[in-house]
């Protein structure tokens, strides 16, 4: 396997929390450029896995290795993630800035292209003069990704993929992930309970069993998920 591929390499990762471990996976490899769905049922280690890849906790044992090289840390022993790696997860937000002055000062000048581009139709029109303390769960959700859209980040984590989000806001947030990973090689993860909500997102599909990679498999927009021979092996390291 060429190193130069991976952007992401697991090797007897575990993660413990109270005594309780949460993920232990012996081998895994995320290739730069691809597009990756985490799937499995509440407790399965999803969002635990997500942390260790965005360098927000750390493995309790075993490395995890980024573009070749473990996460830095501070003196004071945090984990030093780099900016280029971008994190989405389900949370609330008290600010009183209105969502025009957040792109502002997030994004300069190009904050009147997000608006044409993000908030030009729909009721999508009325969250632009909003303040953030008053958006419901699925606006703050279009908010945070349109913002992680227009980073450009090199990785892009998104936990719950589609939550809050009803279904032409998912669609959306579909078809620009795409183009951002296909024109700009941006590398994606997500992570979802069900198969289903991202099959046709993504093109490798990691299933999670409590803490534990059950299986590896490639999918297809118009195929049914086929094996892929190297997951495959992956799978088995795994498993040993």
């Amino acid at each position: 396997m060429n190193k130069k591929t991976l952007i992401f390499e697991i090797q007897d990762l575990k993660k413990v929390y109270n005594q309780r471990t949460v993920l232990q996976i012996g081998r895994l490899q995320i290739h730069k450029g691809t597009i990756y769905g985490i799937v499995g049922p509440v407790g399965s280690g999803k969002t635990s896995l997500l942390k260790q890849l965005s360098g927000i906790e750390k493995p309790t044992d075993g490395k995890l290795f980024y573009d070749g090289n473990e996460f830095k840390t501070s003196l004071f022993g945090k984990l030093k993630t780099p900016d280029e790696i971008k994190f989405l997860s389900m949370a609330d937000s008290k600010s009183r800035d209105s969502v025009s002055r957040f792109f502002s000062i997030n994004h300069g000048k190009r904050s009147e292209e997000i608006r044409k581009q993000y908030f030009n139709n729909g009721f999508r029109r009325y969250m632009w003069d909003q303040t953030i303390d008053t958006l419901s769960q699925g606006e703050l959700k279009w908010i945070q990704h349109v913002d992680a859209l227009q980073s450009d980040p090199r990785v892009l984590i998104i936990d719950n993929y589609g939550s809050m989000l009803d279904d032409d806001m998912e669609k959306d947030i579909s078809n620009y992930l795409r183009k951002m990973n296909r024109n700009l090689g941006t590398t994606i993860v997500v992570s979802a309970t069900h198969p289903a909500r991202i099959q046709k997102l993504v093109s490798v599909m990691i299933y999670l069993d409590k803490g534990h990679i059950a299986k590896i498999r490639s999918a297809s927009q118009n195929k049914r998920p086929q094996r892929n021979q190297g997951h495959q092996q992956q799978q088995r390291r795994n498993r040993n």
